[in-house]
């Protein structure tokens, strides 16, 4: 009674059951037993088909159905797409590569930064990082914020030394919109009085965070390791940031953000369509020559941060010249840094943690007194820092320093077949899992095309990581140690450290 119960469910109206496999009884259908006699065949023919396996279709699932004509499988193709690229009257570049999928990454990088700046414009830059995507001169904040919410996009301002950069990922069937509201909040920022002086605010604030000091141990150090340009703020300190005005801001924009400067690269997006979209808002833009770039002077240096802290930091790096621009020995570099790898004393392990790296094997598992202990680098154009930095007991601190400076002369000294291709596997596998990220990719458009003025592909990147030898490492690592030693300190006990113990050390 059940099935039948099921099968002959539905509205009762004037004594006639609706079954919706068969459509509506006539109101001449007989009622047997509660039951139509209409409604028993078509319960007896449903069982009958349910039992019936000869009537059942018995084509298996790995062939196409009799009589349908099977969609071609979508193939994935076997060479990446293309980069294309525009050069505009005015010397804005517009490069793309059209990478499949539903989303797309648009930014425009330019050439600025803080070795750009003067006494009396410093801390602009960071300040542009606080201002991205304010108030334009044809729209309010509210405004971009609600159309960035409408099309579900995300955007992010960040600056460095040498480059700013604009971003914004978004669906592809808003990318027109997306393009529009790019490039209006950067050519054409307002920098009205409250909203300058609201991020001002901002920035002190977080510059008077407790948990700040790590990022500016960075930035200290890269003061003192370098002069000149290189060493100017770019984390502003709060008496400079007084005498920033939206004029002073307005000043800066319009001498650096010039139309050779700027790089507009976009992942995820046919070329036609973005030049099309882009050229006329961009070909406004005056042309103009190009500004030098400064150029960086390494001479090394001491910086001890002032305040306690429960553990003692260090911050141990040297130069390497050439930066970016010389590309073997930033593969090299990379090649090093996963080499050391390292962590801290309460990562859980597991793939990709790094635990088989040496400043794991060789220092965090063998001195209970490291609380943290990892590679560094900071890289930029023509020059570089890299080294170690490192957290201990402060009554320690003193042979924190010393165990730092020994590992990277051991690796001056050699390293084993088996460690070096981990780390050149390792290496791989972050690169190539980044670039799948249209955002990833779009950046990397961007800011190779700034720096070398080409783009060097993932594939090709790879094979020179591959090539990476042992004495490549070696060779690396001694020029590293020829130069002079950059140091920064915080925490307690910190101010006991003599830095001529380095200098006497590295001559």
């Amino acid at each position: 009674m059940g099935l039948r119960r099921l099968l002959s469910g539905g509205t009762i109206s004037g004594g006639h059951r609706c079954i919706s496999s068969s459509g509506a009884l006539t109101a001449g259908d007989s009622i047997v037993g509660g039951f139509s006699s209409n409604e028993s065949r078509v319960s007896h023919d449903f069982l009958g088909w349910l039992t019936n396996g000869g009537k059942r279709i018995t084509t298996p699932l790995s062939q196409p159905l009799p009589g349908i004509i099977p969609e071609p499988p979508g193939l994935t193709p076997l060479a990446p797409p293309p980069t294309q690229i525009t050069l505009l009257d005015n010397g804005v570049r517009i490069i793309s590569e059209a990478s499949p999928g539903p989303t797309a990454s648009l930014g425009v990088y330019i050439n600025s930064g803080s070795i750009y700046e003067t006494p009396h414009n410093s801390g602009c830059s960071a300040l542009l990082e606080c201002l991205g995507f304010k108030s334009t001169t044809n729209r309010p904040t509210l405004r971009i914020m609600k159309e960035v919410e409408k099309f579900g996009n995300t955007i992010v301002a960040n600056a460095s030394r040498e480059q700013v950069s604009y971003t914004i990922d978004c669906l592809k069937t808003g990318f027109p919109a997306a393009l529009e509201l790019l490039l209006d909040c950067v050519l054409n920022p307002a920098f009205e009085a409250q909203e300058v002086e609201d991020q001002k605010m901002r920035l002190a604030m977080l510059l008077g965070g407790k948990d700040i000091h790590a990022t500016l141990m960075t930035e200290l150090l890269t003061r003192a390791a370098y002069r000149g340009p290189y060493g100017n703020p770019l984390i502003p300190d709060l008496d400079s940031m007084t005498r920033i005005t939206p004029d002073v801001m307005r000043s800066f924009v319009a001498r650096h953000f010039i139309a050779p400067h700027m790089v507009l690269a976009a992942a995820g997006v046919e070329h036609g369509e973005l030049v099309t979209l882009a050229k006329p808002m961009l070909e406004g833009l005056p042309k103009v020559a190009p500004l030098p770039e400064p150029k960086p002077e390494y001479v090394g240096g001491f910086v001890h941060l002032p305040g306690s802290y429960a553990q003692s930091n260090l911050l141990l790096s040297f130069e390497y010249p050439g930066g970016w621009r010389d590309v073997h020995g930033a593969v090299v570099m990379t090649v090093l840094n996963y080499l050391l790898g390292g962590g801290n004393s309460f990562s859980s392990g597991g793939p990709g943690k790094g635990m088989h790296s040496r400043l794991y094997t060789r220092v965090l598992n063998k001195y209970g007194f490291v609380h943290a202990c990892a590679s560094f680098n900071s890289t930029f154009n023509e020059s570089g820092l890299v080294g170690i930095q490192a957290a201990s007991d402060p009554s320690r601190v003193a042979d924190m320093l010393n165990i730092m400076c020994s590992e990277l002369e051991a690796v001056e000294n050699g390293t084993n077949r088996m460690e070096l291709e981990r780390a050149k596997r390792s290496a791989v596998s972050v690169i190539c899992n980044a670039l799948e990220s249209k955002a990833t990719s779009a950046e990397d458009i961007g800011r190779q095309y700034l720096t070398y003025g080409h783009r060097i592909s993932g594939r090709t990147y790879v094979e020179m990581l591959e090539a990476v030898t042992q004495d490549d490492i070696r060779r690396f690592v001694g020029r590293l140690l020829s130069s002079k030693p950059s140091l920064a300190a915080y925490g307690d006990r910190t101010e006991t450290i003599d830095p001529y113990i380095l200098s006497r050390r590295y001559g």
